[in-house]
């Protein structure tokens, strides 16, 4: 050992042969587990420190919205293994304690309810939630506060965030449904009375050709302090259809509000070009569909080529085109 340091200290003046270089490796070899071994067992005695948990509130008041937790964080005085003790402060182990307010007592200020609870009461309860082995020696503060003010609920309608992409001729045979179409918010009145609705997800569904179910969760406004909703999700269904095209020839009617007008319209009847589902398909019928001129309209326009105006038509037809869009309009004396 002693030819080593020796060598150390006149390794400028002279290079450390092969011998002194080994020997080098072997004390620095046993001086780190010299020092790992002592650490261990300095970590493995017990010591008293002082750890910062912070409280996290369950259990609120029935009808009560958590407004301010001023003693978010506590400081607790522990007894444990160093080991322990040191890895949650150096490697940043979640430190909580979770507290329930269910019995604590409040008093009213107007609309605003104060509640305290007092720690020595709380010992039993903080130690349960303690890791292994480790022993409570005291709390700070003494005194943890919280306020409340009244919770108010509003029901609220759900819009969904999806974007729809159908294989082609594949369409929605009728509305998205939404189950529940709402939900109850609740929260400080103030806030709630600012949301207009809530939003599902946003979700991206591709090529569809059937029917499709599935289930979006719901996005909780970013409020403070939280508002909080009755259901986390709601059940989207679609109902997906193939559709064609069909072509339908649609007699033109003179609406003249009662008035007795003989007219005549050239041509008489108009090509209605419709996009329906195929289930529906032989449903199409012309006498389904009202196609008309409007005798006042005419009149004031001045002009013999009026345009025409669907009125009815059934609830699953969509209607592609009109032709013509105007025809000529003669009264008859």
């Amino acid at each position: 050992m002693k030819d080593i340091l020796l060598a150390i200290l006149s390794g400028i003046k002279k290079p450390i042969d092969g011998k002194l270089r080994n020997r080098f490796s072997v004390f620095l070899v046993c001086l780190a587990m010299s020092t790992l071994m002592w650490g261990l067992i300095k970590l493995t005695r017990e010591y008293e420190a002082p750890l910062k948990y912070s409280i996290v509130p369950e259990d609120i008041p029935e009808g009560k919205i958590l407004v301010s937790n001023a003693d978010s964080v506590i400081t607790l005085m522990l007894n444990a293994k160093g080991l322990d003790l040191y890895s949650r402060k150096l490697f940043g182990r979640e430190n909580v304690i979770r507290l329930s307010l269910a019995k604590m007592r409040m008093v009213r200020d107007g609309d605003r309810y104060t509640g305290i609870l007092r720690t020595s009461r709380l010992l039993k309860v903080i130690s349960a939630q303690l890791p292994l082995g480790a022993k409570l020696i005291g709390v700070e503060p003494d005194t943890l506060h919280f306020e409340f003010r009244k919770s108010y609920r509003k029901r609220i309608p759900v819009h969904t965030n999806i974007s729809l992409d159908f294989s082609r001729q594949y369409q929605l045979y009728d509305s998205v449904r939404i189950r529940p179409d709402s939900v109850w918010v609740s929260g400080l009145q103030e806030i709630i009375d600012t949301i207009r609705f809530i939003n599902t997800e946003k979700k991206i569904i591709t090529n569809l050709t059937s029917n499709f179910t599935t289930r979006l969760s719901l996005e909780n406004p970013e409020t403070r302090p939280a508002v909080y909703l009755s259901s986390d999700s709601v059940l989207v269904t679609m109902n997906v259809e193939k559709f064609t095209e069909a072509d339908l020839e649609v007699p033109v009617n003179l609406f003249s509000d009662g008035e007795a007008v003989k007219f005549r319209t050239f041509p008489d009847k108009v090509k209605l070009t419709c996009r329906v589902a195929m289930r529906d398909y032989k449903r199409l019928d012309p006498s389904f569909f009202t196609v008309i001129v409007d005798y006042a309209k005419a009149l004031k326009s001045g002009n013999n080529r009026v345009p025409v105006e669907l009125t009815r038509k059934p609830s699953y037809v969509k209607i592609v085109s009109i032709e013509p869009e105007k025809v000529e309009f003669l009264i008859l004396k």
